[in-house]
């Protein structure tokens, strides 16, 4: 009896350090799965993503639906440069002057680079003023950090204030085709700098009196030259940066 009891007492022995055994096992390999399990890929933020976008110089571009944008600058302006108004039985040419150019565009910006709104420009030559107004269109193309502008200005032109050929009771208005290019440069999310050359046909319908008291009427067609520089303000979906 007394050798069951130690027989049952060993194999109870055995049984136990076995137990144990798996349990130790099992706890190691529980650690070498957790060690060795590959870590899970981090997601890319959407705020990474935007500071990634802010680094590239294609970032900077304007944008906006509604623009207002001043224009100032340096013109010379020749009255009748393609055909000039005749005076009595001599042509009666105009010189050419030079003098200041201001004015403003306001129009939508399509979200984007591509203008399209109302100018208003004015020119001081010291005997006369000449005022430009009508449709502006202004496309770009958007390389790093700047835009290269293309100015399309169709509209109504006019002569105030005098002449440029000492005409009394003078009534004239005719059309102004303007051709433009120039740079245009973000400054922040919502202003826009931008330096451009203007070649405009301004063409006029005069009629008046000349100093021997003869009426004159008739077309004259010249040319505008115009460096300008203009400060645009961007509102309404700019973006956020």
């Amino acid at each position: 009896m007394k050798y069951v009891v130690f027989l049952i007492i060993g194999f109870l022995f055995i049984g136990a350090s076995a137990s144990a055994q798996d349990a130790a096992d099992s706890a190691t390999s529980s650690t070498a799965d957790a060690t060795q399990a590959p870590a899970e890929p981090t997601p890319t933020s959407d705020a990474a993503t935007e500071e990634e976008e802010k680094r590239s110089p294609y970032y900077k571009k304007v944008q906006g639906w509604l623009w207002i944008e001043g224009v100032a600058g340096i013109s010379a302006y020749d009255p009748d440069q393609f055909g000039a108004l005749s005076l009595g039985s001599a042509p009666g040419g105009a010189p050419k002057k030079r003098g200041p150019q201001y004015g403003f565009s306001l129009g939508t910006g399509f979200g984007g680079g591509f203008f399209l709104g109302w100018y208003y420009r004015q020119a001081n030559y010291g005997e006369y003023k000449l005022l430009k107004t009508g449709l502006e269109f202004q496309p770009t193309i958007r390389i790093p950090y700047v835009h290269i502008m293309f100015r399309v200005d169709i509209g109504f032109s006019r002569m105030f204030d005098g002449n440029a050929w000492g005409l009394t009771g003078v009534n004239n208005g005719g059309v102004d085709t303007t051709f433009g290019v120039g740079l245009r440069i973000p400054i922040v999310r919502w202003m826009s700098f931008a330096a451009n050359f203007d070649w405009s046909y301004i063409g006029l319908s005069m009629r008046g009196t000349d100093s021997g008291g003869t009426r004159v009427q008739s077309w004259v067609s010249g040319q505008q030259l115009a460096g300008t520089f203009a400060l645009t303000f961007h509102f309404i979906g700019v973006r956020k940066n």
